[in-house]
């Protein structure tokens, strides 16, 4: 018996150390082996990153990258972690990586896959720059800028108040401009604000030492705080053009509105690309508080151009018209933590009517589109597809969508259901388990091809009254 049992701990032995050697980075050829590089070129936004495939364990690489995180040890499983493909095979890869916050620490660790799994180098902790300080430009209150004029890099502009552009405002990659309570906005001009991926332009409050210094000269006394300053606010002009650019701190009261960003009157002709909005003040009561308020004037994305841009850490992001066919390149969390996203996350909607003879799509998965009002596309010529695993919440007992037989296209994944129902697109009212959905809460899917009313049911068609 004691011999028996010696044989068994000596098999179990060998068997977890050949189960460890599958899954370590062993130097056995039967092995797959990847190791992470160093970052380099490190500056406060971007940072090279990699590593090196050194063994494929006999079977072909059909993936390998980096995975990022704030905490040790990223994986590309982890959904509060990132990771990036950077092709496959054997061999040394990397990649320029941008948009970290300055003076940001952040994990990484190169990985690689193939048919028997995943294999991981080493955890490799690296931090970008702090913000280095910029000469200072200050541009007065009540400032109008009525000729062309450009605002250079190497510079931070310091708006003590109300700017407004009544002309074209260049601002070049690389500028910080810091607000110090009021607004930017445009009336008849346009702000042409090109970044790069590398040399991004930032909006920010006058207490964020994170871009360009400590411009207002306090040392640590202040912090940028939500609702810092108030806007960007297009109001008109024609060609408004911002690409990678991050508006941070935003959203201070101005009339009723909590916006980053908000459109009015003719300024629905714009450009917005990989851009950044986060940390907007929000108010939860107030009807006109989202990040970036497009509304009534944002109905046509061909017009209103708004793509690879990334929302979070602010409460409704984005608000919309119903016609407006939301680009899926846009993303509702932080990038770098995905677990940071929205308080009420989701693409709140305009109910400005469907006009006849147009074809919108609302194909977004990752956030739920919320529907306010009853929403009428019967007998227009209109089409509205709403892809596969798309959720749309409704507010209201008397919100829903009245259609005939060919204006309204969807498939049994699109889940429609009331904006109380937590199970589907998360907390999208933002009262955590304060309230639950019932029959009712909304009126429903009402399909009128004849004299009669009738209605969509089905498992994907949730605590509607009909």
């Amino acid at each position: 018996m004691k011999k028996t049992n010696k044989t068994l701990v000596f098999l179990f032995a060998i068997s977890i150390a050949l189960l460890s050697a599958c899954t370590s980075n062993d130097p056995s050829p039967n092995v797959l082996t990847v190791t992470t590089a160093t970052p380099t070129n490190v500056t406060e936004t971007s940072a090279t990153l990699g590593g090196n495939v050194t063994k494929d364990g006999g079977k072909t690489v059909t993936e390998r990258g980096v995975c990022l995180s704030e905490e040790i040890n990223p994986t590309i499983d982890d959904v509060n972690d990132v990771h990036f493909d950077i092709g496959s095979g054997l061999g040394v890869f990397t990649e320029d990586f941008n948009g970290f916050p300055p003076n940001a620490t952040v994990h990484v660790r190169a990985y690689a896959v193939n048919s028997d799994g995943v294999a991981y180098g080493n955890d490799i902790v690296f931090t970008t720059t702090a913000s280095a300080g910029c000469n200072v430009v200050t541009v007065a209150a009540n400032t109008t800028i009525s000729t062309p004029t450009t605002w250079t890099a190497g510079n931070v502009y310091v708006l003590n108040g109300r700017v407004t552009v009544n002309s074209t405002l260049t601002i070049e990659a690389g500028v910080v401009v810091k607000l110090n309570g009021e607004r930017l906005q445009v009336n008849s001009g346009k702000i042409i604000a090109n970044g790069t991926a590398s040399n991004r332009i930032v909006f920010t409050s006058i207490a964020d030492d994170a871009h360009c210094g400590d411009s207002n000269g306090d040392g640590s006394a202040t912090s940028a705080q939500k609702g810092d300053w108030e806007s960007v606010y297009l109001n008109g002009g024609s060609g408004n053009t911002f690409t990678y650019c991050d508006f941070l701190y935003a959203g201070k009261q101005s009339s009723g509105y909590y916006n980053a960003i908000i459109i009015s009157v003719a300024g629905s002709v714009f450009t917005f690309d990989h851009c950044t909005i986060a940390h907007t003040l929000s108010n939860p009561t107030a009807s006109s508080a989202y990040a970036f308020h497009g509304g009534a004037y944002m109905t046509d994305n061909s017009v209103s151009v708004f793509t690879n841009n990334t929302f979070y850490d602010n409460d409704r992001p984005i608000y919309v018209d119903v016609k407006y066919s939301m680009p899926t390149s846009n993303t509702f969390h932080d990038p770098l933590n995905p677990s940071i996203k929205n308080t009420r996350n989701g693409i709140w909607m305009y109910n400005g009517g469907m006009s006849s003879g147009i074809t919108v799509n609302w194909n977004v998965t990752e956030v739920p589109y919320i529907l306010d009002g009853y929403f009428q596309i019967k007998s227009l010529g209109s089409i509205l597809n709403i892809g596969s695993n798309v959720i749309v919440k409704f507010p209201h007992s008397s919100d829903g969508i009245l259609t005939d037989n060919t204006s309204l296209g969807f498939d049994g994944t699109t889940i429609f259901t009331s904006i109380k129902d937590d199970t589907h697109g998360g907390d999208t009212n933002g009262d955590g388990s304060a309230t639950s959905p019932a029959n009712g809460d909304w009126y429903g899917l009402e399909k009128r091809p004849l004299a009669t009313s009738t209605f969509y049911h089905g498992t994907n068609i949730l605590y509607s009254a009909n």
